[in-house]
């Protein structure tokens, strides 16, 4: 038996109309989101899709523009390699009158930056920060696939092993400024981009805004439930991935730096790590 579904629908508010009612109390509101001006609250978090091969993306956005302030391929998320991400964006953008993360240890620092100058630090769970976790589905689909596609390529074809120190070493000096490289590029588009509901782009949006808000002072107006004690974020269990502590020699370094790093003529970068790995395994076999 086929009944068209608008049939379906009148004969439900028929026969059932008080349980229409009643279902439509209970329906889940789409919140919208919104931020005063630039400026206002910067939403920070660390993207993990590369985490197996010791790569880590930092990246925060200003919640009233959808500016990206900062995004940065990093090799540890240590809390003052995260806070150097942070500070590299205050002195382009000055200070947020609020941060908004999650409560990993690796935002301890940018904590006691925010609260030790009166300002604001709204903590929380990744998946409620809306504005930066919207931000990295377009990372991933714009930059982030193609290495991780990569990557499990060149293991699969025994070309890279992750757990060889030697290799992720090689595999941070060829490809960690490249995926700077591209992060850039796509934050450039990103910031120029119209955006269908406000029709203008992000970048215009935080400039204009930014020229007529003045955030030299602390806000007086951040709700204090929000507002969080810096030790509050060091209870939260959530590892700290380190650098690689593998160390080659000065010779072995000066030779790696002579390589010819032109990705467009090497397999995108593949036959560059590969030159980079024998030059490593040569130093590491024979020391000089």
């Amino acid at each position: 038996m086929y009944v068209k579904r608008s049939q379906l629908r009148e004969r439900l508010h028929i026969v059932d109309k008080e349980g229409i009612q009643e279902r439509r109390h209970r329906r889940l509101h789409r919140r919208i989101y919104n931020v005063e001006a630039p400026n206002y609250v910067w939403h920070i978090d660390s993207n993990h899709k590369l985490i197996q091969w010791r790569f880590i993306i930092s990246g925060g956005v200003d919640g009233f523009s959808r500016f990206v302030v900062f995004l940065k391929c990093i090799d540890n998320n240590k809390s003052k390699t995260v806070y150097g991400c942070f500070k590299e964006a205050v002195a382009k953008y000055w200070i947020p009158k609020k941060v908004r993360t999650d409560q990993g240890m690796e935002n301890l620092d940018i904590a006691r930056y925010m609260l030790d100058n009166g300002y604001g630090m709204i903590t929380g769970k990744s998946v409620h920060n809306q504005r930066v976790e919207r931000m990295w589905r377009d990372v991933y689909e714009g930059v982030l696939s193609y290495f991780h596609d990569l990557f499990f390529y060149m293991e699969e074809e025994s070309i890279l092993d992750p757990l060889d120190e030697r290799h992720i070493y090689a595999l941070h000096f060829v490809f960690l400024s490249n995926i700077n490289h591209k992060l850039d590029t796509w934050n450039e588009a990103w910031a120029n981009h119209r955006l269908r509901t406000v029709r203008s782009t992000p970048k215009r949006l935080f400039l204009a805004g930014a020229i007529n808000v003045n955030t030299d002072r602390p806000s007086q107006t951040a709700d204090e439930a929000d507002t969080v004690n810096a030790n509050q974020l060091i209870h939260v269990s959530r590892p700290i991935f380190q650098q690689s502590t593998y160390i080659v020699s000065q010779q072995c370094q000066q030779e790696l730096e002579h390589l010819d790093t032109d990705f467009e003529i090497s397999r995108s970068g593949v036959q560059i790590f590969i030159q980079a790995v024998h030059i490593i395994l040569r130093h590491d076999s024979f020391p000089n």
